[in-house]
């Protein structure tokens, strides 16, 4: 009896070990060593400015790369183009609506390998009330040592698709209907669960 207690518990701690084994790394960003940007055309002018505040996780193994996957929440309040009343204006209904809709959120449903640490992630933008599926290619490069990695990417929407803009800033003339989005993040490896 005490043989089958043993064994039952050694296999128990290999199907763990295993299934450990088999789940991705997941990560967690580092805010003071990374930016979320975007810049879009104001008038003529470009305007550029970022996202002060988001989480966000990856989860990726090179070796399995289809078991990786993204998350990231951005809060639209944050929106910070060093201009106080266009942060302001960014919040109202015309734009964020942020009342409504605090939260901008990506989550991937596909993930493949294109190149030597390069890849591409489809999945689902939110924004507002809309969601449109878009596909990201990034680069990820982690550190030697395993303690800590950066995200690189960039992706052009188009923010009427998203009824970011409405009113008289739905014409394109006066606010550029392309915004292009930049991600440069630090990553840390999550604590375990």
């Amino acid at each position: 009896m005490r043989q089958v207690h043993c064994l039952l518990s050694l296999l128990s701690a290999a199907l763990f070990l295993g299934s450990a084994e088999a789940a991705p790394a997941c990560w967690t960003p580092v805010p003071e060593q990374s930016a979320i940007t975007f810049s879009v055309d104001q008038a003529g002018a470009p305007l550029q400015g970022s996202f002060k505040s988001y989480s966000a996780e990856v989860c990726l193994d090179p070796k399995d790369v289809a078991k990786g996957s993204i998350r990231v929440d951005v809060e639209t309040a944050s929106a910070d183009t060093e201009v106080p009343e266009l942060d302001e204006a960014l919040k109202d209904p015309d734009f964020f609506d942020v009342a409504h809709w605090p939260k901008a959120s990506f989550v991937s449903e596909s993930m493949k390998a294109t190149g030597a640490g390069q890849y591409s992630v489809t999945g689902k933008l939110t924004i507002r009330d809309v969601t449109r599926e878009v596909t990201v290619p990034f680069a990820w490069a982690p550190t030697a040592d395993g303690k800590s990695a950066k995200l690189t990417a960039h992706i052009s929407i188009q923010r009427l698709d998203y009824k970011v803009g409405t009113g008289q800033w739905a014409d394109p003339k006066w606010v550029g209907n392309q915004v292009d989005l930049g991600f440069s993040v630090a990553f840390k490896p999550a604590a375990a669960k």
